[in-house]
This record gives structure tokens, sequence and C-alpha cells, in this order.
């Protein structure tokens, strides 16, 4: 019986699909009717032109400045009748002898199916934290599968719009219809000829979109005359800057076709999760705050800031991850282990302890305990008390506990580095430096510390991020057993649904962190133009670094003295905390989170009436969020953007969704009550666990 009401339901629900898409096609021809009957209205080019300069010279400066003497080269206008045309100068060709018509009716059909780049989040169900974020992520993810599957079919472009991308603006007719028909919160355009945007300035009234724009607290944003590649970073600056939700659910619509616009348009489609995820939440920032707390009061030191030992120029660094090809090359790090430092990360331990092999460092980086429990089961205390850790000021002291020696490097965007290093609260940390791009695998830290420490020549082992053949990673590491067969830890084919350029193939498989792993690392030798950084995995491949075979290795590099210059370099790099323990723990002491938390709950329990008036009051939220900055209560930024920014991608879908205005605005209000109820749940956990080590036992899992 069961499956027969399944069946029935499937079947109405198809049925309503085809009423909805009949629906649109019906809606849509009677549109195109409409505008087919329409005259171009006629307007003076020169005078538009005028009017529209003086409009962005008070609007946009920088965009009159780039055309108040401008000369198109590829494209002019040009009368075609009583209508002004695009003209190619070369071949005398029109662009589109109905451009007018013909943009308008290509928009309505963009209208009635709009085309997105969507990111959607997936439910944790076996989280072994007990995290808040999760619990009320998971409300949220549940309550949008049924929304989608509801409203699906019905979807068309809402009359308030979150963010709208166009790739390609041509003369731009389309535009003064969409902002008649739909308020759009954020409008980013990519033009990349300067031709065709100038021309724009003749045909379309760009001072009224400009002051309409302004009046309703819309934003315009125009990356003009670039590539896909400066258009994707410029993109993503202005997500970062203005909100990160909308990157999870963006309108694009495509003008035209050519290779820079299709290049672009699939770029932010398929990259786009770079700027959606590593966000952190809540629980992973309040943990943050603990563990530096307890790291500080056992006066663990910090990465101070320092020129480099000379010493660090000349010396080659082995960085050995736990990828397959670790197993490949381990003969020839043993071979050379005596001329050079060798670095291990994360899991990497177990195998080289499998291997006889003791590295002259070792690096950690995640804050809940599951770094300790596979620190354990290396099954060694003296071995790893024997190393130097390298970590970051968010660890647990559990794992510290386990090394004699140790150095923390703060990382960027954490609430603990925030109240560190902000001058308004007089912490100690003149002598400071921070880590950049440490994250988000251990080997991005690796590679962050011994850039920052000044060595120049860096070979990487085992860092494939990515997989050429069924293994995952090393066979000696705690992901196989001792006979080699996989233990099932890692769901490689569950993760590596993304294919990346190889190192030393053509593509290989990766996951969604790996790609970033190995975009970050690109992005910081980029800082870093003098070091060569040689890669031998056989994973993805890795800007900025040099493909490298094994047997191209040439090491001048001769036998030294490592455990006095390991030494030498600690206490070189380390800065003393005792002062900064003292001062870190009295502004933790100071309970202001609460207050602020009421604020931002108070600013989403205000009456709305539109669509519209819920995305301003998202964009309000975040704006108050923001305004901490540059306060001495900015690290309230760090500990809530990332709740904020998961909440708000979900929000908007739940209100957008739906193409029924007042329905969405029901959704939405159901979308707050879980909000709320996490904010209120964050300002618990605040207070009870603000000193509290993170005791989550995963002990069972890695056995």
């Amino acid at each position: 019986m069961d499956s027969l009401n399944l069946d029935i339901s499937a079947q109405i629900a198809t049925l309503e699909a085809q009423q909805q898409q009949r629906k649109k096609q019906v809606s849509l021809a009677h549109a195109i009717d409409a505008i087919n009957a329409r005259t171009q209205p006629i307007a003076d080019p020169m005078a538009l032109y005028s009017a529209n300069m003086q409009a962005f010279k008070q609007y946009i400066p920088d965009v009159h400045q780039s055309f108040v003497n401008y000369q198109p080269s590829k494209f002019e206008l040009a009368h075609v009748g009583d209508a002004l045309h695009l003209v190619d100068v070369d071949n005398n060709l029109v662009l589109g002898e109905n451009y007018f018509h013909d943009s308008l009716i290509d928009f309505e059909q963009y209208r009635i199916n709009p085309q997105l780049a969507r990111i959607d989040f997936e439910e944790e169900i076996n989280s072994v934290g007990d995290f808040i974020h999760v619990k009320y992520l998971n409300q949220f993810i549940r309550a949008l599968k049924g929304i989608n599957q509801k409203h699906k079919a019905e979807f068309v472009l809402p009359e308030a719009v979150n963010m709208m991308v166009f790739f390609g603006l041509g003369l731009g007719y389309f535009l003064p219809e969409m902002l008649d028909k739909h308020s759009v919160k954020r409008l980013y355009i990519y033009e990349p000829e300067n031709d065709f945007f100038y021309a724009s300035l003749f045909t379309l009234d760009w001072a009224s979109i400009l002051q309409r724009l302004d009046e309703s607290g819309s934003s315009l944003h125009l990356c003009l005359g670039a590539d896909e590649e400066l258009f994707f970073n410029d993109i993503s600056h202005e997500l970062m800057v203005k909100g990160r939700y909308d990157s999870t659910f963006s309108f694009c619509y495509q003008h035209y076709e050519t290779e820079q616009t299709n290049s672009a348009l699939e770029k932010f489609n398929q990259q786009n999760f770079h700027i959606a995820f590593g966000l952190g939440f809540f629980d992973d920032s309040l943990l943050a705050l603990a563990h530096q707390y307890h790291t500080l009061n056992q006066h663990i030191p910090l990465l101070a800031d320092v020129e480099p030992l000379p010493e660090c120029e000349t010396r080659s660094v082995f960085i050995l991850g736990n990828g397959p090809s670790l197993d490949e090359h381990i003969e020839f790090i043993r071979a050379h282990r005596d001329k050079v430092l060798l670095v291990s990360g994360g899991t990497t331990i177990r195998a080289l302890q499998q291997y006889g092999i003791t590295p002259d460092f070792h690096l950690e980086m995640e804050r809940t305990k599951v770094t300790y429990t596979v620190l354990k089961s290396v099954d060694d205390d003296e071995y790893l008390k024997s190393i130097p850790l390298l970590t970051l000021n968010t660890i647990t002291p559990d794992v510290t506990n386990l090394f004699d020696r140790k150095l923390m490097g703060m990382k960027l965007q954490e609430p603990s580095t925030e109240i560190i290093t902000n001058p308004k609260l007089g912490c100690d940390s003149d002598n400071l430096t921070t880590l950049i791009f440490a994250n988000p695998t251990v080997s991005n830290l690796a590679l962050s510390y011994f850039t920052r420490m000044g060595f120049k020549n860096i070979y990487l082992f085992g860092v494939d991020l990515g997989f050429a053949g069924k293994a995952h990673h090393s066979k000696k590491s705690i992901y196989y057993n001792q006979s080699g067969e996989d233990k099932l830890l890692f769901n490689k084919k569950e993760l590596s649904s993304f294919v990346s350029s190889g190192n030393h193939a053509e593509e290989v498989e990766t996951t969604m962190i790996f790609q970033m792993s190995g975009k970050g690392m690109g992005e910081l030798l980029a800082y870093y133009p003098e070091v060569k950084c040689y890669n031998l995995g056989s994973g993805i491949k890795i800007e900025n670094t040099i493909p490298t075979y094994q047997e191209d290795v040439v090491l001048t590099d001769e036998v030294f003295d490592k455990a006095e210059f390991v030494d030498r370099m600690l206490a070189h790099y380390s800065a003393d905390t005792q002062v900064l323990a003292k001062q870190y723990s009295a502004i933790l002491e100071q309970d202001i989170f609460a207050d602020f938390v009421d604020k931002m709950i108070a600013l989403i329990k205000s009456p709305i009436v539109t669509r519209y008036d819920a995305l301003e009051q998202l964009h309000q939220q975040l704006k108050l969020l923001n305004s901490q900055y540059n306060t001495k209560h900015a690290f309230l930024v760090e500990l809530l953007n990332g709740t904020l920014q998961h909440c708000h991608a979900a929000l908007i879908k739940m209100l957008l969704l739906p193409a029924s205005p007042e329905q969405g605005l029901i959704y939405y209000q159901q979308g707050l009550d879980i909000f709320i109820n996490y904010l209120e749940a964050a300002k618990v956990k605040y207070q009870r666990e603000l000193f509290e080590v993170d005791q989550t036992d995963v002990s069972g899992f890695w056995k």
C-alpha cells in the first residue's frame, strides 16, 4: 500500500509540474506578443550620454573617469533606420537587426526559467560533536528539501532578487525592463567589451537607473573590460565584502555568448564554492577562544615577527603529506633525511613512524579532540615527545600536551587572533605575526610556516590532494590496516566528485577541500615568488609549484647538525606569552556576547511586508555584525560570521524559491524561527563553555 501511495504521489507531482510548465509557456507567449507590438523608444543619444556621464561622476566616479575621453576601437554605434545599432567596424556588420525586441524577448524567456549559480549544504547525519551549528543547519536543510520539491516546477525570477549577475550587457535594453518588474538588492554587471558599455551610455538612461538603485538601497557593481580570471577575482572580492551567502543562490543571466562570457559563466558556476565554503561556524570559533585561553596559560610561545635566520634561505625542506605517492618516494626521503628538514603533517605521522622515520617537525591544525585521538593511535608517546610541534592557536591543549616542544602560529579570521592583535584591546602583540593561507589542510599550514620562516627551497612529497589511482592515502597510514586493506575511514567514491588538472597527468580526481587546498597553496606561493617549490606528488597541479620527478631532484645540501639547527629555529621564532596570557584572560571575562546577540535577534524580529523587505532585513543584520570591525569588539565578527552566512544562505532560498511572494514570506518566517533559536542557543553555550576544552570522543572511529 505504501508503494502504491508513493507511485500515485509521484504521478500527481509529474502532472502538476507539467501544468506549471504549460502556464509558463502561455505566459511567455503573451509577453512576447506584447513585446513585438511595442515600438522602440527614440531618445536623443547625446542628451542621454551627457546626463549619464554626470550621473556616473556622482555615483561611480571611476566609470566617469574611464569613459569621459573613451574612443571605441572594434564596435561603434550607427543609425539603422530610426534606431541605434552596434556595428563591427572591421566588416560593417550590424549586430542584431531586431536587437531591441530580441533582447527583451530573450530576457523574458530568462524570467520564466531563470538560471542560478546555486550551492546547497548537505545534512550532517552522524556528527560526532555536540555542535549547535550542525543541529540548526540540519533543520534548515530538511525544511529546504520539502520547499524545493514542492516549488521546483513553478520557480521563476522572483519580484525581489537577492543578487543578479549579468554576463554581458550589450546595449542593455533589458535592464530598465528588469528593474521595472524586479527589485534587485545586488546587481553585478560583467561586460568584457568596453565598446559595448560605452555604447550603452548613448542608449540607456543610466542616470535614472543609478538614482533608482540608490533610492531603493540596492547596490551596483560594474566589472568592465576584464577577462574571466579578473572577473572571478573581482566578484569573489565583492561577495566576500558584502555577503558571501549570496554566492549560494545567485541569478545569472548571459545576454550574449562569446568565448569570454562563456568562460566567465563556467568559471563562476564551477568555482564559486571557494567563496561559499570555508566560513567556519560558532562552535568552531568558541573552541578557538577556549583553546587559546588554555594554551596561553600554559605559556606556549607564539610565532614571532622576526627576520628569518640566514641559513633558512639555503636549507631544503621536505614537506611530507599522507597522499598515496608518499609510499613511492619513501626510500628517497630516507636516503636524504640527514641533509634536509623533514616536516610531517597530520596523519602522515603514523605512516612515517611505521617506516621508522622521525621528522624534524610535525604540524597539526584541527581544533577538535579528533587530532589527539589520531596521534594517540601512533601508540608511541616517546616518539611524539621527541618531535617539535608547529601548530595553530586554535589547537586543543590535549594535543600540545603530547609534545615537549611546541610553537603556535596565529590563524587569520579567528576570534582569538582578533583579540590578540586588536590594537584597541592593548594586548602585548607587537612582536607577533600571523600566518596566511594556513588552511584548509595541514599541508597548507606547513607551507605557510616554512615560507614565513624564510625557506626558499621546498619539496612536496605525498601532498597529492587528488587521486591518480585507487589509493587515497599512504598504505602505512591510519586509513589502512597492517595488511594494507582499506579500513573505509575515507569515502573516496563519495568525496572525489571533482576533477582537476594533474601534476603528472592530464586530469585526476579530487575533493572540494583538496581543490581549495591546492588553490590556497598557489596563492600563498604568489606572495613568495622567490620560493622554489617542487611538487613531486601524483595528484593535482598546484599553481606556482614546479612539477618534478624524483630522478630530476638535485640536492646540493650537505649533512648538518639538525638538532642544533632545530633548537636555534625554535628559540629564534618563539615569542613569550606570559604577559599576553593575563591580558587575554581578562578580555574573555568581559561578558558582551549575549547583549550583542540580542541586538541581532531584535533586528530580524521587526515586521516586514515584502520579500525585498526581508532581503533588506538580512542586509541590515550583516551591516550590524560588520559594524564591529575596527572596534574593540571586532572578535564578535569572527565568532558569528560563519553562522550568519550559512543561515542567511538558507533563509534566502526559503524566501525566494516559491513563485508566490506570500508563501515565500511564510517560509522565511519559519526559517527565522530556526535562526533565532540558534542564536539563543549560542548565548547559552557561550556562557557555559567559553573556557571548556573540546572533549569529543572519536576514539572508536579511528581504531
